[in-house]
């Protein structure tokens, strides 16, 4: 599995040769962004959203997301877009599957979080508080995504206690750095805190990571 972080909650991911890029925020550099085959989108926000009529269009991409993003892909014209929802599995190609569960992030309408499994399985939350639906995912998860900025999300004491919940083998924090702040070593320390070992990986903007 292939990861690259483009900065807040936007990650673009290869595993078995499909390749997904997930919530683009309006800003997001697309002209770094290579070929892609899905586009996940975790919730309607224009900071999850925000590129999404363009870089369908641009790689010819399959739009997934809930129902609100669903009506707007299409309001925005966007034509190669499939509807999913809490508990559903979407089977995509290669053996590659994502299953979505609902998330705690009051401030939208359908929040999701996104269990992408293929030659490893990597969750990202999106936009989310700790929750007990995250004990589910437990010891299913290599790679968990997880919010750190506190701002409508969670934050580096909360990202934690989602660790602890879903026991990933590695952490990789998000959602800090482009509209607010955050801190990995503040994460490490809450993690240590709960005497929970864990590693934390933060990526650099357009770093490529191989797990």
């Amino acid at each position: 599995m292939k990861i690259i972080w483009y900065g807040h909650a936007c990650f673009w991911v290869e595993t078995n040769g499909v390749r997904l890029l997930i919530d683009p925020y309006p800003e997001v550099d697309d002209d770094r962004i290579g070929e892609v085959d899905y586009i996940l989108i975790t919730h309607e926000h224009v900071d999850h959203y925000g590129k999404v009529e363009l870089l369908s269009r641009l790689r010819d991409a399959t739009v997934i997301g809930p129902k609100p993003v669903y009506m707007t892909a299409i309001s925005d014209g966007v034509t190669k877009v499939r509807e999913i929802e809490d508990g559903q599995t979407i089977e995509l190609e290669n053996g590659v599957k994502v299953t979505a569960f609902y998330m705690e992030h009051p401030s939208s309408q359908y929040p999701l979080g996104y269990l992408i499994e293929g030659d490893k399985a990597l969750f990202h939350t999106g936009d989310t508080y700790s929750t007990p639906i995250l004990q589910r995912l437990r010891g299913r998860v290599d790679v968990l995504l997880v919010p750190i900025s506190g701002r409508s999300t969670a934050n580096e004491r909360e990202a934690a206690q989602i660790v602890e919940d879903v026991r990933p083998r590695l952490v990789i924090p998000m959602h800090y750095g482009i509209y607010g702040t955050g801190s990995p070593e503040k994460l490490r320390d809450e993690l240590q805190k709960k005497r929970i070992w864990t590693l934390v990986r933060p990526l650099e903007l357009y770093e490529e990571f191989t797990l």
